[in-house]
């Protein structure tokens, strides 16, 4: 599968990238406001994002039709509600993202 990542923090991108392509996923990073994305099957946003507006990316990578995860820290309830109403399929917090990225991916992709 093709995964769209969309984060600035370096800490999580090399993780997450990391953890995508041991399961063999095709992984393209955006750190920075994109403006247009690549086509992709999946997207993983950062929600607390400061180089570029989640809020706006959800909103582009959805137009497009492409399935969208958000991710944001458990106790950022606000962020988490604004990303469920921007169209994220799913909002998990970062623990779960990194503890259970193969199961978040596939609840986001029934």
């Amino acid at each position: 599968m093709k995964v769209l990542l969309l984060e600035d923090n370096l800490m999580w991108s090399v993780r997450t990238v990391r953890g995508l392509e041991t399961l063999g996923h095709t992984v393209a990073l955006v750190s920075r406001s994109a403006g247009e994305y690549p086509d992709a099957d999946l997207a993983i946003v950062n929600l607390s994002a400061r180089a570029f507006d989640p809020y706006e990316a959800v909103a582009a990578l959805k137009k497009k039709g492409i399935r969208t995860i958000g991710h944001v820290g458990h106790k950022e309830k606000e962020v988490w509600e604004k990303g469920e109403k921007a169209g994220c399929d799913k909002v998990v917090s970062n623990g779960s993202l990194a503890k259970r990225l193969e199961a978040v991916i596939d609840e986001a992709t029934r």
